[in-house]
C-alpha cells in the first residue's frame, strides 16, 4: 500500500489517530485498510480513508476539518492545508497545532517529562513552554507530564528553524 505522506503530521503511521482496520471510505466509497475517523463535520463520519483527507476531497465534499483549532499564520493555503487535508491528534481537549516562522509545526507525537529527557531536549522545550501565555504553572508540568497520564504533552517542530515546542493538556 501506498505511503500518503503529510507535512504536518510526519509520523501519522505511529499515531493513534490512524485507524487499522477494514472500513469503507464515506467519501470515495472504495475499501480501505487505514482511515480517520476523527473528523469535525456536522455528518457523524467513521471512515474517511488517507488519499481523502489528503486531497482535500472529504473536506470539500463534507464541508470538514481534521483539525480543532490552531495558532495563526498569515497564509491562508497553509491553514487550508492544515485544517482541510491533514489528519489532527488525539488529545485531551482537542487538538491546539502550534506554528513557527509563520508556517505550521510538523506535529511529533505525545510525550511526557521521560520522552523529552531521552530526546535531550527537555531543559530546552520546558523553558520555551514556561514562556508561553496561557501554559500550565511549570512545575506542575514537571511533575505530572506524561506520555499516557492525566497531563500529556504534545509536541511540533518548527519546519523552518527547527524549534521544538509543546502544547500540554489535561483531562
Amino acid at each position: 500500500m501506498k505511503r500518503i505522506e503529510f507535512r504536518y503530521h510526519p509520523n501519522l503511521y505511529n499515531d493513534p489517530i490512524l485507524i487499522r482496520g477494514k472500513g469503507k471510505c464515506e467519501c470515495c466509497g472504495k475499501k480501505v485498510s487505514e482511515y480517520i475517523e476523527n473528523v469535525y463535520a456536522e455528518e457523524d463520519l467513521e471512515c474517511i480513508c488517507l488519499e481523502c483527507v489528503h486531497n482535500g476531497s472529504a473536506a470539500e465534499k463534507f464541508d470538514a476539518e481534521f483539525v480543532q483549532d490552531a495558532e495563526e499564520v498569515s497564509d491562508p493555503e497553509k491553514r487550508d492545508e492544515l485544517f482541510q487535508r491533514t489528519p489532527g491528534y488525539i488529545s485531551w481537549q482537542g487538538e491546539y497545532w502550534l506554528a513557527c516562522c509563520d508556517d505550521y509545526c510538523a506535529y511529533l507525537g505525545t510525550v511526557g517529562i521521560r520522552e523529552l529527557e531521552n530526546l535531550e531536549i527537555k531543559e530546552e522545550v520546558l523553558q520555551s513552554y514556561e514562556a508561553e501565555e496561557d501554559s500550565f504553572p511549570i512545575e506542575l508540568v514537571k511533575k505530572h507530564l506524561s506520555r499516557e497520564g492525566e497531563m500529556t504533552g504534545y509536541l511540533f517542530r518548527c519546519l523552518h528553524c527547527g524549534k521544538y515546542r509543546l502544547h500540554v493538556d489535561a483531562d
